[in-house]
């Protein structure tokens, strides 16, 4: 129940809400709490106070009275933001204009040796007739191996799934490594792909455990395509996201559906990540483990409300993982990192400002913090002054400009794909060419003879080998990471 003595306890938010969030609080709160829906004894004083709780922090100046009396017994998170735009100021055109920014939040040096979050964690393994041989037995050998390396505290699960899924591990903390041994041994190869039906019973064995303070993830391990239930898992993987649940995939050679599995990782903060050496697997599950073992809070999320006149064309988070987002106002980010950024590039298109207005804004939004001993809210403002015309034109900073540079590569490849899906092999072929060009430039040797090879294959087959087009896209995704993370 809320904390009958602090109204901000009452709606679940910290005292940075904005008025927006603390509307959405307060909605949340209603739908939790109505005593149509609550059977549960007290549930009627329980709307009440909430009832008091929003009449009091949506009407401003009752809200200022009550900061002032209320003291400052709110520790807030020790975490802080930083906002770099790709220019100073706008100019006053009679056209829209492009403007980048990159927004990171991180938390401080002070948190660096605080306690680790304990894990629950559930290994989602796909034992589809395509896994047999070498491939079954590296997944079986590198999951039993991460598993012995996982903490007492740690709560696990295992899943694996072809066509129908099997716990072969119930959520537990501290297993026998008897136990996990046999459970994973007893794992062979057989029928077809439904990825559904291992996420559903994942996200079943991670609900069962969900403690306030543990970081809750799914990791997804598989080498194909999952047939007719693609829309199923977007959906289970909205419902992760709002349970704080994040969803990682590691996509096992060239048949996999790296399109889908990149956006169930997108909406829930996870990372997704392409190998085509066997020996990479267990690297994959290490590094995850790693990353997740470094987080501040259980789940950090954002939201984003460009300004009238405003539209938000893309967003790409550069740090911890790179990954372009989906289209949205929420974006879940996953843990945050002790003492490693987040790191987010927007890029926006402003549309002709009055002539009255002398500083636009951008977009309004705010961070959500989870972490015990609940949600902290940390608001911010894009905006900048408008002037006549450039007296002298300033670059923009190196992080955000490197950040630009690489995106226009990412964007490329990105380009030639939607090329030969419209029909287009010749423009995708200009495409590679001019990429391969730019890559070579960068000193980017490796990544520039791919593009080329794959120019040369688009020129006598119409299209991308099935290899290359990853190897393409997710080494371009690479290039995003700053150099020093």
């Amino acid at each position: 129940m809320p904390d009958k003595t602090d109204f901000y306890d009452r709606l679940n938010i910290g005292t940075g809400a904005s008025e927006e969030a603390i509307k959405k609080a307060y909605r949340l709160a209603v739908r939790k709490t109505h005593p149509d829906v609550n059977r549960n004894e007290g549930a009627t004083q329980l709307f009440l106070d909430i009832q008091e709780a929003y009449k009091i922090l949506s009407d401003p100046n009752r809200k200022g009275a009550y900061d002032d009396g209320r003291g400052s017994h709110e520790t807030p998170p020790a975490v802080h933001t930083a906002i770099e735009f790709s220019q100073d100021t706008l100019i006053r055109l009679d056209e829209p204009q492009i403007v980048y920014s990159m927004i990171d939040i991180v938390s401080t040096l002070a948190e660096k040796d605080t306690t680790d979050l304990p894990l629950n964690i559930s290994f989602v393994l796909d034992n589809s007739t395509s896994m047999n041989g070498a491939r079954m037995d590296i997944l079986k050998s590198a999951t039993k191996a991460i598993i012995q390396e996982l903490d007492e505290d740690d709560i696990i699960s295992v899943i694996s799934f072809n066509d129908r899924a099997e716990v072969l591990l119930s959520s537990q903390s501290h297993p026998p490594i008897a136990h996990v041994e046999s459970s994973i041994n007893s794992l062979f190869a057989e029928g077809g792909t439904e990825i559904f039906q291992g996420l559903e019973a994942a996200f079943e064995e991670i609900r069962k455990n969900s403690p306030f303070d543990y970081v809750n993830h799914i990791i997804l391990i598989t080498d194909g395509h999952t047939y007719g239930d693609e829309e199923n898992c977007i959906t289970l993987a909205r419902s992760a996201a709002k349970l704080d649940i994040g969803i990682s995939g590691l996509g096992i050679g060239i048949e996999w559906n790296d399109e889908f599995i990149d956006k169930l990782c997108a909406l829930t903060g996870g990372q997704c990540m392409f190998i085509q050496e066997l020996n990479q697997v267990k690297d994959f599950l290490k590094h995850s483990i790693t990353s997740l073992k470094e987080a501040y809070s259980r789940h950090v999320s954002l939201e984003i409300i460009p300004a009238p006149g405003v539209n938000l064309l893309s967003a790409f988070r550069i740090l911890p993982e790179a990954l372009p987002l989906p289209h949205q106002e929420e974006f879940s980010l996953g843990i945050l990192k002790k003492d490693k950024p987040h790191r987010i590039l927007f890029e926006f298109l402003i549309n002709p400002v009055p002539e009255e207005i002398d500083q636009a804004i951008i977009a309004s939004g705010e961070f959500i913090l989870k972490r015990k001993p609940r949600d902290y809210t940390i608001p911010f403002t894009l905006n900048r002054p408008i002037v006549a015309e450039l007296e002298e034109p300033q670059p923009p900073p190196e992080e955000i400009f490197r950040a630009i540079s690489h995106l226009t590569f990412y964007r490329l490849q990105e380009k030639a794909q939607k090329d030969i899906a419209s029909g287009n092999p010749g423009t995708a072929f200009q495409r590679l060419i001019n990429l391969s060009s730019h890559l070579m430039a960068k000193g980017e040797e490796s990544l520039a003879k791919i593009a080329m090879h794959e120019a040369d294959y688009i020129k006598s087959h119409n299209n991308f080998s099935p290899t290359g087009k990853k190897q393409l896209k997710y080494g371009t995704i690479r290039l995003m990471l700053p150099d020093k993370t």
